[in-house]
């Protein structure tokens, strides 16, 4: 009797095989048949579970998504002022844009063909990174440094500066600066107003 490999696995080791070929080759550079190689299956099992490429490019941008997420996660979840929270924030993302296959994922989902998969990776990340912000914000709130009333449209307010420096048109060289920028114009909206050097 054949072997049945379940369906959740299957599919996660062609997004690690995909994950694999992508750091080998370059997001740009992988065939799907790099990829079934990759995962050692025959490349019409890789269409059972992916309807194109450009599906699993989505999983393995998801899968580090979800991992960016959980970084974040645990800062915030550390003791410490919210403000400083919110620039850690910052940091882990500017961090994210320049690490090698990640900023290659970056590269591709940034490209203008690519729009669909990035709102599908926007849509899939950004309600958790909300809940994360209004913590922070409603922290900074109870600690006096921040002055927003409603911390959940605050929150949205501070994503949505974030995605501006993607749409600003920077590249990724010049992506951690728009980020620092944003954190920096975001600390100010919130009513933050640093100490006297």
């Amino acid at each position: 009797m054949p072997r049945r490999v379940d369906r959740e696995r299957r599919r996660a080791e062609l997004v690690e095989a995909a994950a694999a070929a992508f750091a080998a080759k370059g997001v740009a550079g992988a065939a799907v048949s790099d990829i079934v190689r990759e995962a050692g299956v025959a490349q019409g099992t890789f269409y059972l579970y992916f309807d194109s490429r450009d599906d699993v490019i989505l999983a393995v941008a998801e899968r580090f998504g979800d991992t960016l997420v959980e970084r974040i996660e645990q800062t915030a979840a550390r003791p410490g002022a919210a403000v400083d929270k919110l620039l850690a924030l910052g940091d882990t993302l500017r961090e994210a844009t320049a690490v090698g296959d990640a900023s290659d994922l970056f590269e591709i989902m940034h490209q203008p063909g690519s729009r669909l998969l990035h709102d599908r990776l926007t849509e899939h990340l950004s309600p958790r990174l909300a809940v994360i912000v209004e913590q922070i914000i409603a922290q900074g709130v109870a600690e006096g440094v921040f002055t927003v009333p409603d911390t959940r449209a605050a929150a949205w307010f501070v994503l949505g500066g974030l995605r501006s420096a993607e749409l600003s048109g920077a590249t990724l060289a010049e992506m951690p600066a728009a980020l620092a920028a944003v954190t920096e114009l975001a600390l100010r909206a919130l009513g933050y107003e640093p100490p006297p050097s």
